[in-house]
């Protein structure tokens, strides 16, 4: 064989061994609050590039569940594999490097604040503000979700508030 027909099926091959490993697999989650279940036996797999919707009534376990994933509360039971090795999350900032995020539903953002000055805030790196500004610029455009990193967070819609808080996610 050819050295390129030895390379072609080197990436297939690697391509073939990413895509069977799970991005995420939770493996019998449980959390409990004293008496009250939150989570029980839950299990869990999403590839890479999936998009899964997490369905169900108030009070079902679904935030918990997600802040589980995010590092911001512990289960008391199962496990979480993270590209084919188990994690320990023991808070946001090692999710966050791990590259696992969240956006949640109520806004934390300061309103007399700009969009990038919000952004920065929730930042593990240090940026220049102006660096940054021209960061979110490229993120948000990218993602389809353009925003003006220079406006004041009172005067954005809550649509365009979201924005804000997807892309601080995505730049965590």
């Amino acid at each position: 064989m050819n050295d390129l027909s030895d390379s072609a099926t080197y990436v297939d091959v690697q391509q073939a061994v990413e895509l069977s490993v799970p991005r995420l697999e939770l493996v019998n989650i449980g959390k409990s609050y004293n008496s009250l279940k939150a989570n029980d036996q839950i299990d869990l797999k999403v590839q890479a590039g999936q998009i899964h919707a997490i369905l169900g009534e108030n009070g079902a376990g679904k935030s918990t569940l997600m802040k589980i994933i995010y590092g911001a509360t512990q289960a008391d039971q199962g496990q979480i594999i993270w590209n084919g090795k188990e994690v320990s999350i023991e808070n946001p900032a090692a999710a966050r490097k791990l590259g696992i995020g969240m956006v949640y539903q109520h806004f934390s953002l300061f309103e007399t604040l700009t969009v990038a000055e919000n952004i920065l805030l929730g930042l593990d790196e240090k940026y220049d503000l102006a660096e940054l500004r021209q960061k979110i610029i490229e993120v948000s455009e990218q993602y389809g979700l353009p925003i003006d990193p220079r406006r004041e967070v009172y005067s954005l819609s809550v649509g365009e508030r979201q924005r804000v808080e997807i892309i601080r996610c995505l730049l965590q």
